[in-house]
């Protein structure tokens, strides 16, 4: 099998690689040092197919036909990569050490400080070139990431909920506490002039997660920015990015903004807001969620705990803050050994 060797960022020329049978075996390794890089993306472009590297940065994609795909490899910190194959699966094919991909690490670039209410022009929306080499990159790559284990990965989460009701002074009239079941099998994901659910004054908001950043309807219908530092998280200085819908939006939609951790480039605070509430077609007059999020292994990280608030016309106000208590994969793991 052909040894193919990649640094740089852009697309190679095509080149030939053997999966005997549709089975492709590769492992990713830091271009200086050689040492693995484990956890690193790998997505069939123009496909649903997603993996994870292992911890040894060995990966494998079956299910692969003749012909030609594009191969994109990226990691948080790393410059990605995109790789133009020409895939043959004959079983004559020889074994061999599999395609090596290497990866370059590359320092993050600070785009100019922008400034904006909750409406942007679309102008704004840098970062969406998975080669590109700006901070909103590395926001993108962790929504990637955090899609592909909702989807190639499912897990389930069991949630602890504390819901209080507020009066029109926000003091408490009444509390309860509940168990909350999460299933990403489940999971439909952001959809435009679909956020608000049920009847008028039976809707709910499906809220924001950070995986919306890496569905094309979401980055097509808001821009996103660089704000500039931030100390929001105790503890973890970081990189700030906010986002709001296009001019022109109409229904009722999100605006928010991320919080990148300076030195790890992980995700680790997320908040949105609605904006677009109108009178006449839905109650609710405001509607808030800040999520922060953890790693599980190296550089993959979950929601682990929301503190959500809704207010609504002729309805009791609420608070409800949720602590994840329970988490497993359905399934296989991105933390399971690949075969040799």
């Amino acid at each position: 099998m052909l040894l193919l060797l990649a640094a740089g960022g852009g697309l190679r020329a095509q080149t030939i690689v053997h999966a005997p049978g549709g089975t492709l075996n590769g492992v990713v390794r830091d271009s200086a040092t050689g040492a693995p890089v484990g956890y690193a993306l790998i997505v069939v472009v123009g496909q649903e197919q997603r993996a994870f590297a292992s911890e040894s940065g060995n990966f494998r994609l079956t299910g692969l036909g003749s012909g030609g795909m594009t191969l994109r490899v990226q990691q948080i910190g790393y410059r990605a990569v995109a790789l133009s194959l020409t895939v043959e699966t004959t079983a004559s094919a020889g074994g061999g050490p599999g395609l090596v991909v290497r990866l370059a690490r590359r320092p993050v670039v600070l785009p100019e400080i922008v400034v904006h209410g909750d409406v942007c022009t679309g102008t704004e929306a840098l970062g969406v070139n998975p080669v590109a080499e700006s901070i909103l990159d590395e926001a993108f790559k962790n929504a990637e990431r955090i899609l592909t284990m909702e989807r190639s990965y499912p897990y389930q989460g069991t949630f602890l909920e504390t819901l209080r009701f507020l009066d029109a002074a926000q003091l408490e009239t009444f509390r309860r506490m509940d168990t909350i079941r999460f299933d990403t099998r489940r999971q439909t994901g952001y959809r435009r002039g679909s956020v608000l659910q049920g009847r008028y004054r039976g809707q709910v908001a499906t809220y924001f997660s950070a995986s919306d950043l890496a569905r094309e309807e979401f980055r097509t219908s808001h821009c996103f920015w660089f704000a500039g530092r931030d100390t929001s998280v105790t503890d973890f200085p970081g990189h700030r990015i906010e986002f709001a819908p296009v001019a022109g939006t109409k229904s009722a939609d999100w605006a928010g903004s991320l919080v990148i951790d300076s030195a790890t480039m992980m995700l680790i605070r997320s908040e949105a807001h609605l904006v677009n509430l109108n009178r006449k077609q839905t109650t609710l007059t405001a509607a808030r969620c800040v999520v922060l999020y953890r790693e599980i292994v190296p550089t993959l990280a979950l929601e682990m705990e929301a503190d959500c608030r809704t207010e609504s016309a002729g309805a009791p106000n609420t608070a409800s803050r949720w602590r994840l208590i329970d988490f497993k994969f359905v399934g296989k793991s991105p933390v399971a050994p690949t075969p040799p």
